[in-house]
């Protein structure tokens, strides 16, 4: 169940932008069930990388494009969480928030990121995808019909130079420097591309894989608005809490 909205948390919701990065062959229809709840939110088109950027530099760049005020909060997903982790240095934003996400590329198996090292690798994935839609479904924790849809619709319209550049910059970043605070994570239990053992997440859904902003969203939007009051308010670091759906 979710946390209910304090009426001082509902206004500062209203005033505060939220900046939702997507993941790795995902966009904005990602974050339907969060536009419902927080009216500020922005959700921007990835900007096409240069050639052999790095995330570090690409981050930058894409905060001054969209001109991204201080204090606003950035929320990113599994890749977009690394996004934002570099944004931050560049917006100061109030908080950042990983959803599925990781502050370093060890924590994402050296088998897929060594798969990914092949230029090859989009083409197999959206062939296998195709033939076998349930085999992502289950890599990434959907099973319901429209979700899984979303995923794969999303997934096949990601152009493959994008998603070969994002798999090279999550190997060449040197992760998350620590420099920069509040940084707040809710992760799955279940997740088998970033594996919730890897990460130190302050919230963590049992039952939950990696794709917790679509099967989870109650819970996903509650950690949002609970991390970005608290934040506002300066409020000291809490131990990790499970959430049982």
């Amino acid at each position: 169940m979710g946390i209910k909205s304090h009426p001082k948390t509902a206004r500062n919701k209203m005033k505060t932008q939220f900046v939702f990065i997507p993941g790795l062959g995902a966009d904005s229809r990602l974050f339907e069930a969060q536009r419902k709840v927080f009216p500020n939110a922005v959700t921007p088109p990835w900007l096409a990388p240069l050639k052999d950027e790095t995330l570090a530099h690409y981050a930058r760049r894409w905060a001054q494009h969209l001109k991204l005020k201080k204090g606003c909060v950035l929320v990113g997903i599994s890749f977009g969480g690394m996004v934002a982790l570099e944004m931050a240095a560049w917006v100061r934003p109030q908080a950042v928030l990983l959803i599925g996400s990781c502050r370093h590329p060890s924590s994402v198996p050296w088998t897929l990121r060594f798969m990914g090292s092949f230029r090859v690798w989009p083409k197999l994935a959206k062939a296998l995808a195709r033939l076998n839609p349930s085999v992502r479904g289950w890599f990434l924790g959907v099973n319901k019909g429209a979700q899984l849809n979303l995923l794969m619709k999303m997934f096949r319209e990601s152009p493959d130079d994008f998603l070969i550049w994002t798999v090279n910059a999550i190997r060449g970043w040197k992760g998350f420097d620590g420099k920069f605070r509040p940084v707040r994570q809710i992760h799955g239990r279940r997740d088998r591309l970033i594996p919730c053992r890897n990460v130190e997440p302050d919230e963590v859904i049992e039952d939950g894989g990696h794709t917790i902003i679509l099967t989870h969203p109650e819970e996903v939007n509650s950690f949002i608005g609970k991390w970005a009051n608290l934040s506002a308010k300066g409020s000291p670091s809490q131990k990790t809490r499970t959430r049982r759906s």
